[in-house]
This record gives structure tokens, C-alpha cells and sequence, in this order.
């Protein structure tokens, strides 16, 4: 031992001994950059995932990045269901139930009646008209007009039956330029009051040119 007041001893020994603690030191130095670079080579081999490192009380922490590459769920360009051009469900062109704007059909003349308004002012000629309709089958009625004489003969035809108020025209002789679209409350004005012609499809107006009998 070495008294007060008296250097170390001269043999070298204190030498070795800071010596053997610098290599310890660059030794645990190796050994973490090691460690680092094996970290670091297994971060580039999951796929680009980087790593965010944390010196924690309970060691070292590695977290994938908010704006990872893989993952595509926020914007994911297969998906097309938000605008789907195959889907024209919304908007088919070639979808007509809505709007009932489907071309009209010929009925059987059973299903089909037919009002003959007679507007001339002399009678007989409404029963003239409906006696041709009822040997072709027509649901028929003769009815008379109002107290003012209507000079053109006319065909009337509710929405859906223009093609049977054609067969009835072509039956009669009247021409295709005289059959016209309307509705019950236009023809009311044509007939008479005590006649009820609410639930017929198409309605013969006679006239004076007798075109229709």
C-alpha cells in the first residue's frame, strides 16, 4: 500500500489497467453500431417501412411512419364504387317505367269504348256510327251533343289509346288528320248535360260534313 504523501508505484501497472478499460469501451462501441446496422438492414427488408426509433425507459421502440407506401384503404384507385360508369341504374336511358312513356298498342275492341256524340242537331246519326263499331266488337254508345251545332266531324282519344282511336277513324272514313288527344272535361263541353261520357276511351264528334255518318 501506498502511504500518504507517496506516488503510484513505477512498474506500469496503472497503465495496463486504463489500458484494458479503453478497449472494453471501443469494444461495446462495435458491438452497438452492430446491432444498429443489423436494426437498420431488417427495417429496408419490411417493404420500406420506416422506423421511428424512441429512447424510452424500457428500451429502444420501432413504429411504422403515418404515411406508409402499402397502404392504400385511403385512396385506393380499384376501388369504383363511389362513381361506377358501369352502374346506370340512376340514369338508364332505356328505362321507361317511370315516366309511362311507352308507345301505345292496339286493344281488342272488347276492351275499348267508344262514345259517338251526335253535334249536328238532326237525329239518328249517333246510332248510325256505333250500329259499324258494334259488328267489329266495340263496347259502344250513342250520345247526344250539345244545342250547338259542331261543323267538323272529329275522333277524341284518351292518353294510351291513340292507336285504337285510329282503327275506329279508318272504320268510319274519317281521316287521320282529324283524330285529335283530350280528356273528359273537353269533350264534356261537346255533349250534352244528361250525358255521361266520363269512363270512354274515344269519342266521335259528328258534324255537319257528315264524315263520320
Amino acid at each position: 500500500m501506498t502511504s500518504p504523501g507517496q506516488y503510484a508505484a513505477q512498474d506500469g501497472s496503472f497503465a495496463r489497467s486504463a489500458g484494458g478499460a479503453a478497449g472494453r469501451g471501443i469494444v461495446l462501441i462495435v458491438i452497438a453500431v452492430a446491432v444498429g446496422l443489423v436494426l437498420l438492414a431488417k427495417g429496408f427488408d419490411g417493404g420500406g417501412t420506416s422506423l421511428a426509433v424512441s429512447s424510452g425507459g424500457d428500451g429502444t421502440s420501432a413504429e411504422p411512419s403515418a404515411d406508409e407506401p402499402g397502404d392504400t384503404s385511403a385512396d385506393d384507385p380499384g376501388d369504383t364504387s363511389a362513381d361506377d360508369p358501369g352502374d346506370t341504374s340512376a340514369d338508364d336511358p332505356g328505362d321507361t317505367s317511370d315516366d309511362g312513356a311507352g308507345p301505345d298498342t292496339t286493344r281488342a275492341p272488347g276492351e275499348v269504348k267508344v262514345a259517338a256524340v251526335n253535334a249536328t242537331g238532326e237525329p239518328g246519326l249517333a246510332g248510325t256510327a256505333t250500329g259499324k263499331l258494334d259488328t267489329q266488337g266495340y263496347v259502344t254508345a250513342a250520345k247526344n251533343g250539345s244545342t250547338i251545332p259542331t261543323e267538323a266531324s272529329t275522333v277524341y282519344y284518351l292518353a294510351g289509346y291513340s292507336e285504337d282511336a285510329k282503327a275506329v277513324a279508318t272504320i268510319l272514313g274519317i281521316p287521320a288528320d282529324l283524330i285529335f288527344p283530350t280528356d273528359s272535361t273537353e269533350v264534356l263541353a261537346k255533349v250534352a248535360k244528361n250525358e255521361n261520357v266520363s269512363d270512354f276511351h274515344v269519342f266521335i264528334i259528328q258534324g255537319t260534313d257528315r264524315l263520320a255518318g
